[in-house]
């Protein structure tokens, strides 16, 4: 694997040594790593154990947001609708709902520093 190098930062990871069309500094070898093993963060790639715990945090709030949206609000909704009409089974789409919103929480966990 190589790394282009700019300004003492990797810039770009390839299985070549070719990086056409990339202005850099340097190209190193990385005979340790795979692209796999590497994150981009901020412009700059970086091994993903040395990814910074905030930064993670902040990839898992917009996944948690992005299912709460596909997944959470129409069942958020949908007991909005059965409180305000009074319905009998608004109690269970509240739990419907908060229960789902557990769920997302529990499979994508904030990692703690």
């Amino acid at each position: 694997m190589y790394k282009a190098i700019k300004n003492n930062k990797i810039i770009a990871i390839n299985e070549i040594d070719n990086f056409t069309c990339l202005v850099y500094d340097t190209i190193e070898e990385d005979t340790k790593h795979t692209p796999a093993d590497y994150e981009q963060v901020e412009g700059k790639f970086i091994l993903k154990q040395d990814v910074p715990v905030e930064y993670q945090n902040e990839q898992i709030r917009a996944k948690r947001q992005a299912r709460y949206v596909a997944e959470s609000d129409p069942l958020r909704l949908d007991y909005d609708e059965a409180l305000a009409r009074g319905s009998e089974d608004a109690e269970q789409l509240k739990q419907d709902w908060l229960a789902s919103k557990d769920r997302i929480r529990e499979e994508l966990p904030y990692i703690e520093k």
